[in-house]
């Protein structure tokens, strides 16, 4: 069977669905209420759709995206992310994905959402296109998370009221490639790597 039309086919639906792309960003700074909200937020959704939302204090958060198209092609990424400074876990904080957020979407979504501080977050996709097979490594999970916290061990420390909501209709219907991470509270850690390497 002659296959020599998917590679064109492949690469032809990848270009326009990372191209026509776009980006958003929201609710992000230092709050007392450390609530983050994402509410019917980016339906419909095509091509690259990026969204990084924090409330609280020193989050760090990346979508990422590689992608290597020729003879010996390689798409890397590499995310490296490092907090040094105590917080405070006796804060609340929630992270609600509502309604019908990210539903009837076609494309690459990645989703970052925490409330609380400290903590680090990391979408990161690449794709390679080229004539030669090549072995999948590990440096796609190359992100660095260091998060100092008071020590857990002492007693009497209070702690916080933390609570993570997704609505049963967030996400529905849609298809392609989803990274979604959402935390509340103190010094959370969570990467989503996907590599995808092709041959012709």
């Amino acid at each position: 069977m002659d296959r020599s039309f998917l590679l064109p086919a492949l690469l032809t639906a990848l270009l326009l669905a990372l191209l026509g792309g776009t980006s958003a960003m929201a609710d992000s700074g230092v709050s007392s209420v450390n609530n983050a909200t994402l509410l019917d937020s980016g339906t419909q959704y095509r091509g690259n759709f990026s969204v990084n939302q924090a409330a609280g204090d020193q989050q760090q958060q990346a979508n990422v995206r590689a992608i290597a198209i020729g003879t010996q092609a390689g798409a890397t990424t590499s995310v490296r992310q490092k907090i040094t400074t105590p917080a405070n876990a006796s804060m609340d904080a929630t992270a609600t994905i509502g309604g019908t957020s990210f539903s009837h979407g076609s494309g690459v979504l990645g989703v970052n959402q925490s409330a609380g501080a400290n903590n680090q977050m990391a979408n990161a996709l690449r794709i390679s296109i080229g004539a030669a097979p090549q072995a999948i490594d590990d440096s796609a999970l190359s992100q660095q998370n260091v998060a100092l916290l008071p020590n857990s061990g002492a007693t009497g420390t209070p702690i916080g009221s933390r609570q993570v909501v997704t609505s049963d209709q967030a996400f529905t219907g849609s298809r392609g490639v989803i990274q979604v991470n959402q935390s509340a509270g103190v010094g959370n850690r969570m990467a989503n790597t996907l590599s995808i390497r092709v041959s012709d």
